[in-house]
């Protein structure tokens, strides 16, 4: 299982969490995402999507399906492999 951090700022605020919600329109279509969430920091503009991922290959799949999505190809993923989760 992966988590997968993306994050973005940049002056555009509006256009940058609409390519977001355009990007994750296409979650829901790929086999091996389970979560997708999207956060904004207190007290500024900067964005944050976290992503979990049954593994790489869903994520990359992901990943490859989105185009050219602005903000998702400027922001390097952040990604890590879940060790333990609790609920």
């Amino acid at each position: 299982m992966l988590n997968v951090i993306h994050t973005f700022n940049g002056p555009d605020k509006d256009r940058i969490l609409s390519e977001i919600r355009d990007g994750l329109q296409t979650v829901e279509d790929i086999n091996g995402f389970k979560f997708a969430s999207v956060s904004q920091q207190t007290n500024t503009d900067d964005l944050l999507v976290i992503s979990k991922w049954e593994d790489s290959t869903a994520f990359q799949t992901w990943a490859q399906s989105i185009g050219e999505n602005k903000a998702f190809k400027q922001a390097t993923p952040q990604i890590f492999e879940v060790l333990e989760e609790k609920y």
